[in-house]
């Protein structure tokens, strides 16, 4: 690469008639940077609290029903996406193994209400047996809770009927099937041998997948340990040089990732809110990541030409051809700090599980898009998730955000300032994601994992593949588990 393109005396920077920077422009550019950093921490707290604003705002105007009728049971599954999962792996793997003791496995599903229990309730029978399942639900006796109301009788009927080898009514099918997902579809089954055969037969395969993909991830960790070890070592002796070199004016590119960080956040409640709910979701979705790269016209407005930019954050192709191989290493190179970050992730759960009585679980728009996904909408959450994401994230975090971090502590010590700078745009990445708190520290270490990628290659199109080919990997997994 270019050493000249990246210097710090790169970057234009206004000066006056004897070549000295004018003192106004000096006071302007610490203001901007400081309003570029109130921004961004305002930006990342609407991000965090998304989920919740949103829900507060689709509320509001049920808010009079649910006044009058507060034994209402809200509409849709009331199991998640994660219960689901948790029950599909212990199926799985009894009919891999034949070991009954894999559905103790799945006793976590309890603890979220009437409606866990009684899904659990239908997984106790459907592997030790429809009279283990009976004994199970008829234990659970708050029949003032509507939910016990409305799935115990139901759930007990499909049993029932496994018992007799009767065939479960089309209205309790469609209730269990409504209300309880693929667990409803278990109970549904469990007295049909020959639909039980083919459930059997799909959580074989989608664990034999699953297993396939956990040996990639092991296997690309092992291989990412060994080269994050040779490249530390060949760092330390100046034989692996970095590739990003601090710009002078890295505060417009502060003020950049402020009005991105914004403006995505606007355009994505702006959707939510306005479009009606059976517009094209994902393609709409799609647009917006694209769109958001709008705020790329801010430096160039702030007299940096976009040839620049482009150099500066990393938005060329570098090595060209070679970067996609590159890529793949960097991916394996990220896992070990997934890995970490899981670790970390796993103590966090233990000690809220402890201290509240129930495990939190990662959710993902995406992972509910999956169920029962068709075709079609199969190929757009895979260029969601792995083309569209990856590109504009990258852009943003690793070359825009990145740039910024790296030029702002440009007099400290390079390995300390690589390593605040990944770990600070690490940390807010992983945030601004629907999958709640407990889980920045995966997406965290993945993110780290790509600033690597950066670090090493300059250009960001090896951070763009490892980010869009763990998107993959995670994506089919969904896909295989939940799309129908």
């Amino acid at each position: 690469m270019n050493d000249r393109i990246n210097s710090p005396q790169s970057t234009p920077e206004l000066m006056n008639q004897e070549g000295e920077k004018k003192p106004s422009s000096s006071r302007h550019a610490l203001f901007g940077l400081i309003l570029a950093w109130a921004v961004i921490v305002i930006s990342i707290v609407l991000w965090t609290s998304k989920t919740a604003l949103l829900g507060s705002l689709n509320e509001t105007s049920e808010i009079s029903e649910s006044a009058t009728d507060p034994s209402s049971i809200p509409d849709g599954p009331l199991v998640s996406i994660q219960e689901e999962l948790i029950g599909q792996i212990a199926f799985g793997m009894y009919n891999l193994t034949g070991e009954q003791a894999s559905v103790i496995q799945a006793a976590s599903i309890q603890a979220v209400g009437p409606a866990g229990e009684v899904a659990y309730a239908i997984l106790l029978g459907s592997i030790s047996g429809p009279e283990e399942g009976l004994d199970a639900l008829s234990k659970i006796t708050d029949f003032e809770d509507p939910l016990v109301e409305l799935l115990v009788p139901a759930a007990t009927a499909a049993l029932q009927a496994a018992v007799d080898g009767t065939p479960v009514d089309e209205a309790t099918s469609s209730l269990l099937d409504e209300r309880l997902g693929w667990f409803g579809r278990l109970a549904t089954d469990l007295p049909d041998p020959a639909a039980m055969a083919v459930m059997t037969e799909s959580s074989r395969s989608s664990m034999v997948i699953m297993a396939a993909f956990l040996l990639v991830f092991v296997l690309g960790g092992l291989i990412g340990s060994v080269v994050a070890v040779i490249m530390l070592v060949f760092s330390l002796v100046g034989r692996l040089p970095n590739r990003i070199r601090p710009v002078g004016a890295h505060g417009i590119y502060a003020e950049t990732f402020a009005i991105w960080l914004l403006l995505f956040f606007l355009l994505q409640i702006s959707m939510s809110l306005l479009v009606p709910a059976d517009a094209p979701t994902l393609a709409l979705s799609i647009g917006i990541f694209f769109l958001s790269l709008a705020a790329l016209v801010w430096p160039v407005i702030r007299g940096i030409p976009f040839s620049q930019v482009r150099q500066d954050i990393g938005l060329h192709w570098g090595g060209g051809v070679r970067e996609i191989p590159f890529g793949i290493v960097n991916w394996m190179v990220a896992v070990p700090f997934l890995a970490v970050g899981a670790i970390l992730t796993f103590g966090l759960s233990a000690i809220i599980e402890y201290l509240s009585g129930q495990a939190p679980t990662p959710s993902h728009p995406a992972q509910q898009a999956a169920v029962g996904a068709g075709a079609w909408k199969i190929v757009q959450l895979y260029i969601l998730a792995s083309v569209a994401a990856p590109i504009v994230e990258e852009t943003m975090f690793r070359g825009v955000f990145l740039t910024h971090l790296r030029g702002a502590m440009s007099r400290w010590a390079t390995p300390i300032a690589i390593v605040l700078s990944a770990l600070i745009s690490s940390v807010i990445f992983a945030a601004i994601h629907p999958q709640g708190f407990v889980f920045i520290p995966p997406l965290a270490g993945l993110a780290i994992g790509f600033c690597i990628g950066r670090e090493l290659r300059g250009s960001l199109i090896a951070p763009m593949v490892a980010h869009g080919f763990s998107n993959a990997l995670v994506m089919t997994i969904n896909v295989v588990l939940f799309a129908g």
